[in-house]
């Protein structure tokens, strides 16, 4: 008697909102601020331990595993989550597309597309904040990074 294989293709949901955020200050000045500006309670969580790949000359194409610190927030009434992602640690980058950017705004769940534009504006209203800018997560190669 044969046995038939089954195959489980599992796709990932990148139903996301992400933003990039270049900001000289440390990541506690900038999660006090967006605190501050967005009505919400960031806490620091578990670092994300990914591969990654060097920004130096020599160390391009050598994989490395990094840690990025990650600062949380779930807003339980409108059933979505807020998370801040270093981009860069130990001369590594998170989203090498994207090496401008100091911190990613991950927001996902609840929060209507409309509001958007607003969280982006509140975003760049911050003093210290240089740029903030709206990412695609679809369109980045190492998106599997941002499967929590």
């Amino acid at each position: 008697m044969k046995t038939s294989k089954k195959k489980l293709l599992i796709e990932n949901d990148y139903e996301f909102f992400l933003f990039g955020i270049s900001c000289p200050e440390k990541s506690y000045r900038l999660c006090f601020a967006l605190n501050n500006k967005l009505n919400v309670t960031f806490s620091k969580s578990k670092d994300m331990e990914v591969p990654t790949y060097g920004t130096g000359r020599q160390e391009k194409n050598q994989e490395a595993h990094s840690k990025f610190s990650v600062f949380t927030f779930r807003d339980e009434e409108m059933f979505t989550d807020y998370r801040i992602i270093v981009n860069k640690a130990d001369n590594r980058v998170l989203i090498p597309e994207f090496k401008q950017a100091d911190y990613l705004l991950m927001v996902q769940g609840g929060m209507p597309f409309a509001e958007k534009n607003n969280i982006l504006k509140k975003v760049k209203e911050v003093t210290f904040v240089q740029t903030a800018f709206d990412i695609d997560p679809k369109k980045i190669k190492s998106k599997e990074n941002f499967v929590f």
